[in-house]
């Protein structure tokens, strides 16, 4: 049975934080909206400079985290000041929310691991190989330690585009190559997948850990393959490369992105979606 109260949203105005909010009111929720930008509508919050008096607004059941620095470039390049949102004020604001008897649901990442096996279990060490892995790693542990928190580990969450997906369209469609990469994975899954577990998270105890994974990795390459097909663009225009070749420079590589998904199976009857399955809907 879902608890009463409501939930609090950080971070609302975001892709996945609007889609949650989104799915707890069209189930009934009460939501309170919290933006760094000045939404209207939202209560003001920002993670970089949270007011010493701010305290969690009343009969608020439960808070989802969905405020945080997610580019591993920032992570890398400005890591005092990303730590700041993704550790401490993060932590700062869940002892405020135990304290005043909310549970927390925290948005986490594939990246607390290595990548160097499919599927990995919940209970699997944490291994991260990035620093925004371990920002996430480290703020998983701290909110753990509180109680009544719920970590939904994501893999890569894909709405109606990502920044990459779209490139390649508007190149192709100037007829210019694109140079996708081979030996990069992602375990793709729907941005509305992703907001059904999270809202299911946040009306009630599911547990301290769940994953939310694509059944497979695919790469770049292939996503890009798939795409171009789909939009008919001629197939030699996509020329796939490696990261050794590539202009990009990344902190790790990993083997896989999985991770094993059969909690919210076994506990919300959703099972783990094959990997085309987001790829599709933006096509």
């Amino acid at each position: 049975m879902a608890e009463a109260g409501g939930v609090l949203v950080i971070g609302a105005d975001g892709a996945i934080g609007e889609a949650v909010a989104a799915r707890l009111e069209a189930g009934g929720a009460r939501v309170v909206r919290t933006s760094r930008r000045g939404t209207a509508g939202s209560l003001p919050l920002d993670l970089e400079a949270v007011p010493a008096t701010w305290t969690p607004p009343p009969g608020i059941a439960s808070a989802v985290f969905c405020a945080a620095v997610t580019s591993t470039d920032a992570c890398r390049d400005r890591p005092e000041q990303c730590r700041r949102v993704n550790v401490d004020a993060t932590l700062d604001l869940g002892r405020r929310l135990a304290a005043a008897g909310a549970r927390t649901v925290f948005l986490s990442t594939n990246m607390v691991f290595d990548g160097s096996m499919p599927c990995v279990p919940a209970t699997a060490p944490r291994r991260p190989r990035t620093a925004y892995g371990r920002m996430k790693a480290e703020a998983e542990e701290g909110l753990l330690t509180l109680g009544g928190t719920t970590i939904v580990r994501l893999t890569k969450v894909v709405g109606r585009t990502l920044p990459v997906i779209e490139r390649w369209r508007q190149a192709l469609g100037r007829s210019e190559p694109i140079h996708p990469l081979a030996d990069l994975v992602m375990a793709p899954v729907a941005l509305d997948f992703a907001a059904a577990v999270i809202a299911a998270a946040a009306r009630e105890p599911l547990g301290p850990i769940l994953q939310v994974s694509a059944l497979a990795d695919v790469s770049y390459a292939a996503v890009a393959c798939r795409l171009a097909a789909r939009w008919g663009y001629p197939a030699d225009l996509v020329r796939p490369q490696t990261v050794s070749a590539s202009e990009l420079t990344l902190e790790h590589v990993p083997l896989h992105t999985t991770l094993d998904g059969s909690a919210v199976r076994d506990r919300l009857g959703l099972q783990p979606p094959d990997p085309w399955a987001a790829i599709d809907e933006v096509a």
